[in-house]
């Protein structure tokens, strides 16, 4: 008697293409009406799935939001030479996504999701958690041994630095990140953690 693998049930194939209608539904219903004019019912009819599908699966409507939007930020290389580098890549990914098609207005939108919502913020710190804080925490400890930044670095602050003027310039100036944004606040965040 041999053993067989079990076959794929078309329902989890569905299901995929189904979670993947959902998000690039939500995607153009972020681009066209924003956050605040956000409908479930278009998003619904748009992704051919239902209501009740939407809300089974993610819990409240902003993370739906946040979800998609995230899904448009690249991994990050992890190739940096330096430390510079290597804090610049951690942000360069949020960088690209801002400036590829619509991907502002959707990040604007799930970003104000975000702000409203305790669900949406939840998964969006999550976010930044395992990419960026945790990472950056690990880089920040290596350069703090070799004398580059303060010992007692302040990750919360770096954090700032770093997210802070992101946020600034997609939810309040509706404005795109200028070229080699992410390097030039690597730089600004060692300069002001310096001994």
């Amino acid at each position: 008697m041999t053993e067989t693998t079990p076959k794929k049930t078309r329902g989890a194939r569905r299901s995929e293409d189904s979670r993947t209608a959902i998000l690039k539904a939500t995607r153009e219903e972020l681009i066209e009406n924003g956050w605040r004019k956000f409908s479930v019912d278009r998003v619904a009819k748009r992704a051919r799935a239902s209501k009740q599908t939407i809300y089974r699966w993610w819990p409240s409507i902003g993370t739906i939001c946040v979800e998609a939007a995230l899904e448009l930020i690249p991994e990050g290389s992890g190739s940096g030479r330096d430390a510079t580098e290597k804090i610049a890549e951690l942000i360069a990914p949020v960088e690209q996504a801002l400036r590829v098609g619509s991907g502002h207005a959707v990040l604007h939108g799930a970003l104000v999701a975000a702000c409203d919502e305790k669900e949406a913020g939840d998964r969006w710190r999550m976010w930044q958690r395992e990419h960026i804080r945790m990472p950056l925490r690990n880089i920040l400890a290596e350069i703090a041994s070799k004398n580059v930044i303060r010992r007692d670095f302040d990750v919360d602050l770096a954090m700032d630095i770093l997210i802070g003027p992101i946020v600034h310039r997609v939810v309040l100036l509706r404005a795109p990140l200028p070229e080699g944004f992410s390097g030039r606040q690597a730089e600004a965040m060692i300069k002001q953690l310096a001994p």
